[in-house]
């Protein structure tokens, strides 16, 4: 006796996939250093540099008569106040950088100032668990954070996944990369 087959009809792409696999399929951020340090606030550059050139002034003048021991102690303060400023620009650029991904920039410049152990233990804290940087809709162009599934706006999909594995796929795949399962026909631009 023949066994009947289905026809194998065109699946339309489903609206989920599993967390797991969207960490592991994480938007790759563009890193550049220049915008990444434009994020520290100017103020609080132009105060750690005031500040440095204050105690500066008053180590100087407080052993001017001491002779060359004087130089030995501007290195030192020099030394000092490079790590010193690094751990406040640190301080401030966790705190503009969490503003922007849509976290709590009060409770993640706390934990970083506060979080005991060494003093940069809160700053690694918060390069493991910061959540990804917001992207604009493709198809209404508002932001949209990374775990969004639909945009708020539009409803538009912003995860496409086989309906077969759950893999997720691009608009523009005609077969699903993981199982080779025939998707709707892509779009034309």
């Amino acid at each position: 006796m023949a066994e009947i087959q289905e026809p194998q009809v065109k699946k339309q792409v489903t609206e989920s996939i599993n967390p797991l696999q969207r960490i592991r399929n994480r938007r790759r951020e563009k890193f550049r250093f220049s915008d990444e340090i434009r994020l520290i606030p100017r103020a609080l550059a132009s105060t750690v540099a005031g500040l440095y050139l204050t105690i500066l002034a008053i180590v100087i003048a407080l052993n001017w008569n001491a002779g060359p021991p004087v130089f030995v102690m501007v290195a030192a303060l020099t030394a000092v106040s490079i790590f010193v400023a690094a751990y406040i620009f640190l301080i401030g650029y966790v705190n503009r950088d969490a503003k922007r991904r849509g976290m709590s920039p009060t409770l993640w410049t706390l934990l970083v100032i506060f979080l005991p152990g060494t003093p940069v233990s809160g700053c690694v804290l918060y390069f493991l668990v910061r959540a990804p940087l917001p992207f604009n809709c493709p198809q209404c162009g508002s932001a949209v954070r990374a775990h969004f599934n639909f945009c708020p706006q539009c409803k538009r999909n912003l995860r496409p996944a086989c309906p077969h594995c759950g893999c997720e796929v691009s608009e523009r795949d005609r077969y699903c990369p993981n199982c080779a399962w025939e998707l709707a026909s892509p779009a034309q631009p």
